[in-house]
């Protein structure tokens, strides 16, 4: 497999990276969808990056390096659908990959993380991601697809690795960053887009949601069938508008 390293494509190695496809030490990443070669909402996603190495001291290579390395890699690299995946160590170390992507089509079942999470300012997408993907691990292990992560102040925040709308009281809410919700490239697409609310949402909201969604750069929207067991009672609503989302993000990433 060609990955990109700093300045080359190359041979994905054991040093550069682990057998899970993450590099050593620390830094910030982006994971991009890409259709036929196209990267979706790239411009966002370059901007997230940049966000969040100024908050955690990670230098991000210029814009125009990162796209060059994105052109080549793509071309050597297809897949008809694919997960692009952009990391940038706190040494200076630049590596982009190009998977393939198989699209989720069942609907999700999630149930609520026992651990909570403390809130410590906006969350940035860094790497080790492994605190992440342990509590998807914990929630695949219950069964179900996806976790709700709840913080220290009973708050729902999002899932393990995707952002979360509720459709509640007749319409669609999203929780607030400042409850420790990842900035999700989607998440902000569907709100300046399409009518959802930033609205808090607490434990003791989950007995009266309706529908809800998982949205992320990857899953787009995919509908939830059940939370904690709880099959959602209007889930004809939440096919509808995951239809909605993914024609704005083709309408809104695209070109």
């Amino acid at each position: 497999m060609k990955i990109w390293f700093n300045d080359a494509l190359v041979d994905a190695q054991s040093d550069l990276l682990a057998a899970d496809n993450w590099p050593e030490g620390f830094g910030v990443f982006e994971t991009i969808k890409t259709v036929d070669g196209i990267p979706y909402a790239l411009n966002r996603h370059m901007r997230r990056a940049l966000d969040a190495g100024a908050r955690v001291g990670v230098s991000i290579p210029n814009e125009e390096r990162v796209r060059t390395a994105i052109d080549v890699l793509l071309a050597e690299v297809s897949h008809p659908i694919g997960r692009l995946r952009l990391l940038f160590k706190n040494d200076g170390t630049f590596i982009a990959t190009h998977d393939a992507y198989t699209e989720i089509n069942h609907n999700l079942k999630l149930c609520t993380h026992s651990v909570r999470i403390d809130i410590q300012g906006v969350p940035s997408k860094t790497f080790p991601y492994t605190s992440r993907l342990e509590i998807l691990e914990s929630a695949k292990s219950r069964g179900c697809d996806e976790a709700i992560v709840i913080n220290s102040n009973h708050e729902v925040c999002e899932a393990a690795v995707s952002n979360l709308i509720f459709y509640t009281n007749g319409m669609w809410v999203t929780p607030p960053i400042v409850q420790g919700v990842l900035p999700g490239v989607m998440r902000a697409l569907v709100v300046e887009n399409l009518p959802v609310k930033v609205r808090k949402i607490d434990t003791n909201d989950l007995s009266h949601v309706q529908a809800a969604l998982v949205i992320s750069s990857l899953k787009i929207a995919i509908p939830v069938q059940s939370i904690d067991g709880r099959v959602m009672p209007d889930l004809p609503i939440s096919e509808l508008f995951a239809q909605q989302i993914r024609e704005m993000a083709v309408r809104t990433s695209v070109g």
